[in-house]
Formats: C-alpha cells, structure tokens, sequence
C-alpha cells in the first residue's frame, strides 16, 4: 500500500491555520471569562433574538424618559427659586412700605419707594432667568426673555393711570392693566404653556407655568404700583403718596398667597417626577440584570476552557518547534 505523506510546506501551513484558530477561539475565551457573556449572542439564544430586541426597547424607552423626567425635575426646580427670590423681594418691600405708611412721612415714603423699584428690577431680572440657554417661565418659546425691562413696565403704567386723580383710581388702573390682556397680556413676550412632559410609561409632569401666572403677575403689580411713586406720581398730594404706599405694600403682602399655592402646586410634580424617576430606575436595573442573563457564561466553564485551549496552543507550538527543526541530516541521525 503505498503511503501518503504531508510535505513540509503543507504540514507547515497547516500548522499556522490551526495555530490561529486556537488563537481566535483563545481571544474569545479570555473575553467571555473577564466580561462573563458570551461573544456570541446570536448563538447563544440560537437565533432568536426576539427577547432581547424587546428587551433593548424598553431599555430605550426608559432612557428617554429618565432624559425627560430629569428636564422637568431641572425646570421645576428653577421655577421654585423664581418663587423664592420673589418672595425674598416681596416680603421686605411690603414691609418697608407699610412701615412707611404708619409714619406718614415723605422721607419713608420716598425711601421705601425708591426700595420697592430696585426690587422690581430683581422681580423681573428672575422671572426673566434663563437656564440652559432656556426661558423657564416663557411657556413653548423658550428662545425669548417672557418679560420686558422694569421702565418699559413702568412707562406702560404711566400711560394706564393717566388721568386717575385718587388713589382709589390709581389702584384701579393699575390692577386693571395687570388684568388686562391688551396690558400685561402684551408685556408678556413668551408663549403658551408648555405641554405635559411625558417621565413614566403612561404619565406625565404637568408643568404648564408662565410669567402669566397670577403668582408673579400679582408680586409685579404691588412692586410697580410702589415704584411709581418713585417717579413721582402723586408728588403734590403727600397724603395720596403715602396711601398709595399702604396699598403697594398690603398688595404685595396678599400676592404671597398666590406664590405659595404656585410653590405647592410645583412641589407636588416634583414629588411625582421623583416617585416615577425611582420607579423607572428600578424597572431599568431589573431590565439590565435580565438582558444580562442572556447570553450569560458559567465562570467556571469558561475558565476550563480558557486553560484548554491553552494547553492545546502550547502543544500546537512545541509540535510546530520540533517540525521546524527537522532537516536531512536529523533525519539520518
């Protein structure tokens, strides 16, 4: 029978073929032992890879609303320091005005004027804060300021109260401008509320504020009533100014209602936004651990077969070693 042997360049390549099939499926061991997954998912689930589609979905799911919940945490929470600062400014104006009011003299008047102005500035300065390069309180138009400058308000209420002789009059007009959407309707710049933000798989954080809200229309309106007197309106009736003072002033202290009940309102979407943030952690923790479990690789096996494969990779080159050394003359001897 006649025998068929390998030649060298053969066995050689041979050789090489299998020392890089080792290789590969070493490569492959080594990861599968340090990630604990299989390289191959496809194979491991056989082909059917509709669990884990579906679990990749709602993972997905989940991160948009882990995105949006956390958007309207962020904006919640900047309306509620709009809320603070505004309370900061009205408490200690009203009660420099009704202080003022108490002494009827126009020194206290005119300084607790000139106070409730400066104020109105901060009022409208954080009613008009952008956070993120984004109007909180400016509804869908989040590109532009909702309010405009404190003399442009100021010059607007002018015009309203041209003509009041009282400061029955005056406060009429000046709640009247405040109320009215050819008033303050247009002093307002943004846009209509925002819709409710989607945060958990079939609910939503209603945060539809703006700068129209009674809230901040309400502080606005006792600090620019205030702030007239500071560019002189009524200034020949001392008596009317310090009147005017008083109502400024128990204005502002009445609008403090309306800021707590706005606070209230946002505090429980910020609690609802924080309940549905943990429920959506948890349900993506539980999504992770199983998607992680398909595929998944026995530690021990995989080390078995790690060394195996190693040992069958240190065999491959003491063969191929004793292959190459073997010439004519080693073969006579």
């Amino acid at each position: 029978m006649n025998r068929i042997s390998v030649g060298d360049a053969s066995l050689t390549s041979i050789l090489q073929r299998q020392g890089a099939a080792l290789k590969a499926d070493m490569q492959r061991a080594s990861t599968e032992v340090v990630t604990g997954r299989q390289t191959d998912t496809a194979a491991a689930v056989r082909g059917d890879l509709t669990t884990l589609a579906a679990l990749d979905a709602s993972l997905g799911r989940l991160a948009a609303y882990r995105s949006t919940a956390a958007d309207a945490g962020f904006l919640s929470g900047a309306m509620q320091t709009t809320l603070a600062t505004l309370t900061s400014v009205a408490g200690p104006a009203a009660t420099a005005l009704l202080r003022a009011a108490s002494m009827t003299t126009p020194s206290q008047v005119n300084t607790a004027a000139a106070e409730a102005r400066v104020r109105l500035d901060t009022a409208l300065g954080a009613i008009n804060t952008q956070v993120a390069g984004r109007s909180v309180l400016s509804g869908v138009e989040t590109g532009v300021s909702p309010l405009g400058t404190a003399e442009e308000l100021l010059a607007a209420l002018e015009t309203a109260v041209t003509g009041a002789t009282t400061t029955d009059a005056i406060e009429t007009a000046v709640r009247g401008w405040f109320a009215d959407p050819a008033g303050y309707g247009t002093f307002y710049r943004g846009g209509v509320a925002q819709a409710p933000v989607p945060i958990a798989p079939g609910e939503s954080a209603d945060l539809a504020v703006t700068a129209l809200d009674p809230a901040f229309r309400d502080t606005l309106a006792g600090l620019a009533m205030a702030a007239l007197l500071d560019r002189g309106l009524m200034n020949s009736q001392p008596s009317a100014r310090v009147d005017l003072a008083n109502r400024a002033g128990l204005m502002l202290q009445n609008s403090e209602d309306a800021r707590v009940g706005l606070a209230a309102r946002i505090g429980i979407v910020e609690a609802q936004i924080e309940t549905a943030s943990t429920r959506n952690g948890a349900e993506d923790s539980a999504l992770k651990i199983a998607r992680s479990a398909i595929g998944a690789v026995d530690p021990y096996e995989a080390a078995s077969r790690l060394e195996e494969l190693q040992a069958a990779l240190e065999a491959l080159y003491l063969v191929t070693a004793r292959v190459s050394r073997l010439n004519l003359a080693e073969y006579i001897r």
